[in-house]
């Protein structure tokens, strides 16, 4: 197993590994998410903004020279204000392991190498956000030492009220 940073040469790979993410997002909230389909959009975003932002890094794992797995962290710095002390922290924004490969290590070995970035950036605090849905998600993140720190809740206005979920 092998963690490594992204290049400009993994966009493609990038790309496919978000697929089934992507899937799993879009069938659970089709109103939000998009079914993945054409991927000279999702490369660009890749290439253009999650590659290139000197505050975002994409790690890859490696299975035999495979990439099987990817993490997208962004580092947020934010100002003292009236109501907060100044703070900075990583943010988990996405990951994805191959399904054929969950289970075996990849996902653990990308969050392990997120917190040893946020060491090596002298940053206490790693976050991420994950939908109630994914009850999978949820689990492995509170194996990996994540707790629940805050709750973001909405209501769908609609015109039938049983429609508000």
């Amino acid at each position: 197993m092998n963690i490594r940073l992204a290049t400009q040469d993994d966009v493609e790979t990038i790309a496919l590994l978000n697929r089934d993410v992507q899937k799993l997002h879009a069938d659970a909230r089709p109103h939000l998410f998009k079914q993945p389909g054409d991927l000279e959009p999702v490369k660009a975003d890749i290439r253009d903004r999650m590659l290139m932002d000197a505050d975002s890094r994409v790690l890859l794992a490696e299975h035999d020279g495979q990439v099987v797995g990817y993490v997208y962290v962004r580092i947020f710095r934010r100002p003292e204000t009236a109501y907060t002390y100044a703070h900075q922290f990583l943010h988990i924004d996405q990951i994805a392991v191959k399904p054929e490969f969950q289970g075996r290590g990849y996902g653990q070995a990308l969050i392990e190498a997120v917190f040893d970035l946020a060491r090596n950036e002298e940053i206490e605090r790693v976050t991420l956000d994950t939908w109630d849905f994914n009850q999978y998600a949820q689990a492995f993140f509170r194996m990996m030492g994540f707790r629940t720190f805050n709750y973001r809740m909405d209501v769908c206005i609609s015109a039938d009220p049983m429609e508000r979920s």
